[in-house]
């Protein structure tokens, strides 16, 4: 198979336990990003998410949701460090959305791959955006707290729909 496409089935499988588990909630949501992330010396790659954010209640005016996810982010092939390989993530957490449109996130997740970048288990995800309707624009941080080293992190601006 080629390098190129692994992604794109890799992906595939990881999005078909979200969307058996979409249509078996029935009116849970189902979120769809795409954009790019940053690490060290601002060496870029593309990176995709999907997450499943059924609500769970409202607090202080406005929703929380669980988040359970996964996001894949692409090796950077001409890297000056050790960041050649892809990474795929799974996590789980909570967000938060207010009726403004503020949105926040924390949680923590577990790592298929490694790089100088996203260098082990467990991984912390943060999020802050903004929400107009179905769409999103998030800016996430993924990093190890420095349980591992090396630990230069990943962070990325994701567009987002909603289903």
């Amino acid at each position: 198979m080629s390098p190129s496409i692994r992604p794109a089935s890799r992906l595939a499988a990881l999005a078909l336990p979200f969307v058996f588990a979409w249509s078996a909630a029935g009116a849970a949501e189902v979120e769809v990003g795409a954009g790019v992330s940053f690490t060290r010396d601002n060496e870029d790659t593309p990176v995709v998410a999907l997450a499943w954010l059924p609500a769970w209640r409202e607090f202080r005016g406005g929703m929380l949701h669980w988040e359970l996810g996964a996001m894949h982010v692409r090796g950077r092939s001409d890297s000056d460090y050790d960041n050649g390989d892809d990474v795929t993530l799974f996590h789980g957490g909570l967000r938060y959305e207010r009726p403004s449109g503020l949105v926040g996130g924390f949680g923590v997740g577990v790592q298929s791959g490694e790089t100088d970048a996203l260098s082990g288990s467990p991984q912390f995800i943060s999020t802050i955006g903004w929400q107009w309707g179905r769409f999103s624009l998030l800016a996430r941080h993924i990093s190890n707290a420095s349980l591992h080293q090396p630990n230069d992190g990943e962070t990325m601006l994701q567009g987002a729909w909603r289903f």
